[in-house]
């Protein structure tokens, strides 16, 4: 077919015959509207606020998840917060100092916001208890008594004690030089009833750690009575030195009540307050505190923001300066990134108006935006300079600019668009958030360089025009001799080299992307260093706790009050012991684990009774000693909890637990069904789904009634909320009916999966599930839109072999990287995509543009590199330098994303001037019909 560029033809014409008019016409009614646009997304941009969720980033939608929400409020979920003590001697724990932080430790982390209460577990909860065996039976109490005192035969008592708990591994090290306080965070405080902050959670954190590990601290006092504080009141107590930013700009929230005694809270700036440093008198010299979980991980990610901003403008002032070098004008240095600039601000503003935050995890996006925004700017000043070097003024120059890019560029800006909102598809909030934070974005950069920057260009003068232009003769005279020898790859021998290069550059990436892991490639926390203080926290409770920190949970489903007898439990039991002896877990415990153990004490603790008995009345007295709050099991005995803990949580070992879990649960069931003639198999897959819904009803349900108990009852929301109510119970009562009428005998099912193994189980599977697929799709809108602007099967050719070459490597590089395939990361090689469309589309337009006015394709590509190709170079090399920077960044994800988006906008320019125009010696035709020489 004919090689016809998108800025030629007469729907080209009509097009611009329409927009030109609408932006050169009356040029100060586009500036105030732009002004005005800029100014109130601007004020929305300022309301913009870090939106951090433990929800947001995981699959709901997943079956495992489903899972997760309906036992979530009975055997917890993975939101969990561990905070270690950890003697640094190496003494044991019995001891008054020791216990005393503890002790300090267990009450504060009680009043964390956003606490599950229930789930707080430490030596000093009233949930951690022993058995044992008496004269007469049984006895139990806590491990820590009631009326504990700091003296020795408490400490010996309590070291008695944790032994008898079974403990130890758990709650406390193996040596017992420290325990543990563990915890679970919900989504929503339920003290306000509005979502968790996880940044004042992470902070509260912080405090805690400080309180015990910083010799020093600092008070801020009230200068002046505020509302009912008087002068001199402590409002906030911090353990790390205020900073001058801090001191000066930085704001304390100040508890008090008004004069009607209403509570009420007033943010007082830090600079009005008197800052005292003091010594710590809870300071220990012999106890480190070491924390991990989510919303410590957040914490850590956000109090890296000032560091990912410094970033962020130290590249703007890379890219400005070589900007400058490369079109000799401060003002044409300023002005793409001025308009850059604007796009983000306006990214920023719509993201808000759309009623989002901007997540930690999606802090890099705007800089992707920045980056499209650049490589268009840099590419219409370019072609600006050198219509004022041809001897145009700046309003013709800027005219002709627009007459020539217009279309190619606003074509690869709405490919770009439909693109990234392809990445909508993934059904992970965060990475739709993500989606949506960049299409914003690219749809500014449509307005800000394809309507505010050909506008101000009309208006800025060069001065002495003589020494301009010689200056870019110059200029173009030193290049003239690389572009010459650039050109010569559009020749039969070096094109068929630069081919057979590609073709061993993809079979090598084909061979490495096997070793693509999916999830975390490492242990520890891949998005912060290795060093961090978090990793090293992890590695330090892993290093000293038996059980770790990652943790697979699996529901045993069954039929009510089925725990009583043992042709149910055996097929737990056997479970647990599948999992015990399963590469890759450390250990596996559940109802069966402790009821064998009871079972032992009631016959004088012999080892040959830790067996499950047969009797249901024995089963039910070992019942009897675990109420649904141990956290083992529901209310009525239907599910059971089977805490399976890992060695770690790699992709690989995940993937291979799950496998077993699911080999399991099919072996399980065709057994259970040989010994039960009467089963049906097919019956019970039906209960189990029928099980999941009513689940799902319930869930719905107690939704609706939390949020009915802060609505006025007679308010029209509340009247809403009730009916809806009402016809979920009678739903639910339905479901459950129907649940009844099945009796057929049904083996346990054993359902996957919470727990934080759980949920990276889920994400991991719908990240491999979806990764091909977005892909895919997002590479079927940019051959579609490409299409439509070349209208030949060359040009979309050209255009996306480099492009999907460069995605191939890109996850070869991945590979030996280790960097794994997974939320934070799956957004990126499709997001980068879009540099390397808009390097494309303006080279071949450039290219083809040549050809058709009867140029050698070997000319055509000298004048390309002359034009689009040194902006393409130029983009290429200063946003590959500017993001260069971020290796050195503190955050491992963020050097993760600076290593790969080096490689992406380095590749994708390579591609572009060299791998486009060898590809375009075999392909590319004239409109004709006839081969370009």
């Amino acid at each position: 077919m004919a090689g016809t560029s998108a800025s030629t033809g007469a729907w080209t014409q009509r097009i611009l015959g329409v927009v030109e008019p609408l932006i050169y016409g009356k040029r100060w009614i586009g500036i105030l509207w732009l002004t005005v646009l800029t100014v109130i997304l601007g004020y929305q941009a300022a309301q913009l606020e870090p939106d951090a969720g433990f929800e947001k980033s995981i699959p709901l939608e997943h079956p495992y998840m489903n899972v997760f929400k309906q036992y979530q409020s009975e055997f917890g979920g993975a939101n969990t917060v561990l905070v270690a003590l950890l003697q640094k001697d190496g003494s044991d724990i019995y001891n008054e100092e020791f216990l005393q932080k503890l002790k300090f430790v267990t009450d504060e982390v009680f009043y964390v916001p956003g606490n599950d209460r229930r789930r707080v577990t430490s030596l000093f909860t009233r949930n951690v208890r022993y058995i044992e065996v008496v004269e007469g039976g049984l006895s139990g109490a806590n491990v820590v008594p009631a009326d504990y005192r700091p003296d020795q035969t408490n400490f010996d008592l309590i070291r008695i004690n944790v032994g008898k708990a079974d403990i130890i591994g758990r709650l406390v090290t193996e040596d017992e030089s420290g325990a543990l306080v563990q915890t679970e965070l919900l989504e929503f405080d339920p003290r306000t009833g509005e979502k968790l902050d996880y940044r004042a959670v992470a902070a509260e954190l912080e405090r805690i750690r400080g309180s015990i590990n910083s010799p020093r601290k600092w008070e801020f006092r009230l200068k002046e009575a505020v509302e009912q504080e008087s002068a001199g009141a402590v409002v906030a107590t911090q353990f790390s030195e205020p900073g001058r930013l801090d001191r000066w700009f930085g704001k304390t929230s100040v508890k008090t009540e008004n004069e009607s005694g209403v509570p009420i809270t007033v943010e007082v700036p830090n600079r009005e307050l008197e800052i005292v440093e003091l010594e710590n008198d809870n300071y220990s010299e012999s106890v480190s505190v070491h924390i991990i979980g989510f919303a410590k991980i957040i914490g850590d990610v956000t109090d890296a923001t000032l560091e990912v901003v410094g970033f962020f403008l130290l590249t703007l002032l890379m890219t400005f300066v070589l900007l400058w070098l490369y079109t000799s004008s401060l003002k044409l240095a300023f002005l793409p990134l001025a308009c850059s600039v604007v796009a983000v601000i306006w990214e920023f503003g719509l993201l808000t108006t759309a009623g989002y935050g901007l997540d930690p995890f999606a802090i890099l996006v705007p800089f992707l935006v920045l980056s499209v925004s650049v490589s268009h700017g840099v590419q219409y000043v370019n072609a600006w300079v050198d219509e004022i070097a041809a001897g145009r003024n700046s309003h013709d120059a800027s005219l002709e600019t627009f007459r020539r890019l217009a279309i190619p560029g606003t074509t690869a800006l709405i490919t770009d668009v439909a693109g990234f909102a392809t990445i909508y598809l993934i059904p992970i909030d965060i990475i739709r958030e993500m989606s949506l934070n960049a299409a914003f974005g690219v749809a500014s950069i449509i307005i800000t360089n394809k309507v505010m920057m050909p506008i101000w260009l009309t208006y800025i003068s060069i001065g002495d025009v003589d020494k301009f232009q010689a200056k870019q003769a110059k200029k173009e005279a030193m290049l003239a001799g690389l572009f010459r020898f650039m050109a010569k790859i559009t020749r039969r021998g070096p094109a068929i080299v630069t081919l057979l290069i590609c073709a061993v550059l993809l079979a090598f990436s084909l061979y490495k992307y096997p070793d693509l892991q999916v999830g975390d490639a490492q242990k520890g926390v891949p998005e912060l260093r290795p060093d961090s203080r978090y990793n090293m926290d992890s590695a330090a409770i892993v290093e000293n706790f038996d059980l770790g920190v990652d943790i697979l949970k699996v529901v045993a489903e069954t039929e009510p009050e089925a725990c009583r007898f043992y042709h149910t439990m055996e097929q737990v039991d056997r479970f647990l012991w599948t999992m015990q002896n399963t590469d890759g877990v450390q250990t596996a415990l559940g109802l069966p684990t402790y009821m064998k153990l009871v079972y032992s004490g009631f016959n004088e603790g012999h080892i040959n009774a830790r067996i499950l008995p047969r009797n249901p009345n024995a089963m039910a007295l070992l019942l009897s000693q675990f109420p649904s709050s141990t956290g083992l099991l529901n209310n009525d005995c239907s599910a059971m909890a089977m805490f399976v803990f890992t060695e770690d949580h790699r992709a690989g070992t995940i993937k291979h637990i799950v496998e077993q879990v699911d080999a399991f649960n099919a072996e399980n069931a065709e057994r259970f069904a040989n010994d039960h003639p009467d089963t049906n198999l097919e019956v019970c897959a039906d209960k189990t789904a029928l099980i999941r819904q009513a689940g799902q009803t319930a869930l719905d349900l107690k939704q609706r009634n939390d949020r009915l108990v802060a609505l006025d009852a007679n308010s029209e929301e509340a009247l809403r909320l009730k009916a809806e109510a009402a016809d979920l119970q009678e739903k639910l009562s339905s479901e459950q009916d129907e649940i009844r009428a099945i009796d057929s005998p049904c083996p346990v099912n054993f359902a996957l999966a919470t727990g934080n193994v759980g949920v990276m189980a889920a994400t991991n599977e719908v990240v491999e599930a979806q990764e091909l697929q977005v892909v895919f799709w997002v590479y079927v809108v940019v051959i579609l839109f490409l299409w439509l602007s070349f209208r030949t099967l060359s040009g979309v050719i050209c255009v996306v072999a480099p492009l999907s070459l460069v995605s191939i490597m890109a996850y070869a590089v991945m590979a030996m990287t280790d960097i794994g395939l997974k939320v934070a990361t799956l957004p990126v090689v499709a997001l980068a995509v879009g540099i390397g469309v808009d390097y494309g589309i303006y080279v071949y337009a450039t290219l083809v543009d040549g050809i058709e006015r009867g140029l050698t394709l070997e000319e055509a590509m000298f004048e390309t590199l002359n034009k689009t190709g040194k902006a393409v170079l130029f983009t290429g090399v200063a946003l590959g330098v500017g993001v260069g920077t971020w290796l050195f960044s503190a955050l491992q994800f963020q050097a993760d994303m600076g290593l790969l988006l080096v490689f992406m906008f380095t590749a994708n320019m390579f591609g572009a001037i060299l791998v486009l125009p060898a590809l375009a010696r075999f392909l590319t035709r004239r409109s004709d019909g006839s081969r370009p020489a």
